[in-house]
């Protein structure tokens, strides 16, 4: 089998499977386990898989460029936004970090919410520009210009002065075995003070992100307390992060 063919077969298999073992690879294809780390070395290369230990997951679908993400899945992010809302009371503290679906919620509050909403996405933070009854707090820090949001030690230390009741974790990829993950080092690492200073973890995902991983680690799985996504996850997934003890709304 020509190389291409394999890498084909690969990626198929991993559409299908969510994931690859190597020594699997090597015993359906009929060629070495040298060959099969090399067509995964390339097909990571390119960016089409995240090679892990034994063999490889799949890469969010989803383009890491904020106004490339902006008008994708609309009605999914819709779905997931009237979700997440019934959770939110007046008086709360809430954490936003960024995210498109973190910016369609802050275009929904009620304008009767009373809150305070400390965030490090400046979409997110025009959205509530008018807002009537929300305080807002804009964590300053560097911008990262593809997500629109602020990282940085400045983001970090003031994030570890807040107890939020509601962290609402914009989420790239979640995979059961990997945890939380993204792209981007600096802003993995807000992400993970954000977890560390809420009384509760909420992560907005749609479906397509969902048993994907990228290079930068946020958290475990069992530090999210409730997955909110779309009614088009599959229901292994939703058994898979319930044994985290994840509550599972779609």
């Amino acid at each position: 089998m020509l190389k291409n063919e394999r890498h084909h077969f690969i990626l198929e298999k991993l559409r299908l499977d969510n994931k690859v073992l190597s020594n699997a690879l090597s015993q359906e294809l009929q060629v070495s386990e040298d060959t099969i780390r090399r067509d995964l070395r390339e097909l990571a290369e390119s960016g089409q898989i995240r090679k892990v230990h034994g063999g490889a997951i799949p890469r969010s679908p989803v383009p890491f460029n904020f106004t490339e993400r902006v008008n994708l899945s609309q009605g999914d992010k819709q779905h997931i936004v009237q979700k997440a809302l019934r959770f939110i009371e007046p008086g709360q503290v809430l954490m936003l970090d960024g995210g498109t679906t973190n910016q369609q919620l802050a275009r929904q509050l009620p304008s009767h919410l009373d809150i305070t909403v400390y965030t490090n996405s400046l979409p997110v933070a025009f959205e509530l520009l008018h807002h009537p009854a929300a305080e807002v707090v804009l964590l300053g820090g560097k911008l990262m210009k593809d997500s629109q949001a602020t990282t940085g030690l400045e983001v970090i230390e003031a994030v570890h002065t807040v107890w939020a009741d509601i962290l609402m974790l914009g989420i790239c990829s979640l995979h059961s075995k990997v945890g939380i993950t993204l792209p981007y080092r600096e802003e993995a690492q807000v992400k993970a003070a954000m977890i560390q200073s809420a009384r509760q973890v909420m992560a907005l995902a749609t479906s397509d992100k969902l048993e994907t991983a990228e290079s930068y680690i946020v958290g475990a799985m069992d530090q999210i307390d409730v997955l909110v996504t779309d009614e088009k996850i599959n229901p292994r997934y939703k058994h898979l992060y319930e044994q985290f003890g994840i509550l599972v709304i779609s």
